[in-house]
């Protein structure tokens, strides 16, 4: 008799201890949830640098750019990315984050004024008609507004 009660508690606890293994593994294979409009656990948030990477992409597969071109752009881009990491960095540090919209603001501009030195008007245009739709579609899920949480 007691042999069957210790078979019977060796038999549940592996599978106690299989499920909860199995149930870690699962768990590390799924991607991080992150709260509707792909903030960190935010709602309708979302990270600035995404629109420089959505833009680099469009220019490099959807706009006709030459490899010269796409050359010259290339530290625009890694430029913007890398003072849009810097003002959100900052931003968190300090808890400013109205102050970050600013800063996101101007170097967005600076973003676009270079790029307008490398590209033709007619490229500018492709890749603003692009943002733009991506834009929409973001509206349309429930993204929030461009540039800010969407509440």
């Amino acid at each position: 008799m007691k042999r069957k009660w210790f078979v019977l508690f060796a038999v549940l606890a592996i599978t106690v201890v299989g499920v909860f293994v199995n149930n870690q593994m699962t768990q590390a294979q799924r991607p991080e949830r992150q709260g509707r409009g792909g903030g960190p656990g935010g709602r309708g948030r979302m990270n600035p640098t995404s629109l420089v990477d959505s833009s680099w992409v469009d220019l490099t597969f959807s706009v006709k750019v030459d490899d010269p071109t796409l050359i010259k752009a290339r530290p625009i881009y890694q430029k913007s990315r890398d003072d849009m990491n810097k003002a959100m960095t900052e931003a968190r540090d300090a808890g400013d984050f109205q102050g970050m919209r600013e800063v996101m603001t101007e170097v967005r501009q600076e973003f676009k004024a270079a790029l307008k030195e490398v590209l033709t008007e007619e490229q500018i245009a492709q890749l603003d008609e692009l943002e733009q739709e991506r834009m929409q579609q973001m509206m349309r899920r429930g993204g929030g507004r461009p540039g800010g949480g969407g509440r």
